[in-house]
């Protein structure tokens, strides 16, 4: 992920914080790290505006823009590729908010 001008008009702020951040980034190293990353759903109430697609993360390191976290993937539904916002919800699970851009 090369581009940091991200835009982050379609992102999911409310809730977020230093923690939540923190976190999202620590699961999503782990999840890298061991080679075989997991497929991310989109959360339950955004679900259906994505068509309930899945995204296969393709970046090894997220990014960090203030308390949103933003990875590089490929729509499993169209095989386009492009950034989302991720966060890890209170199961430890990687969780896509919305695509931005």
């Amino acid at each position: 992920m090369t581009d940091t001008t991200i835009p982050l008009s379609k992102a999911i702020t409310k809730g977020l914080s230093e923690v939540t951040r923190e976190r999202t980034l620590l699961i999503h190293a782990q999840q890298m790290g061991n080679g075989n990353p997991k497929v991310i759903n989109f959360r339950g109430d955004v679900a259906e505006d994505y068509q309930y697609d899945k995204i296969k993360p393709l970046s090894t390191k997220a990014q960090a823009m203030g308390n949103v976290v933003v990875i590089e993937g490929e729509s499993q539904k169209t095989g386009t590729v492009g950034n989302y916002q991720i966060l890890a919800n209170q199961w430890g699970l990687l969780e896509a908010l919305a695509k931005l851009g």
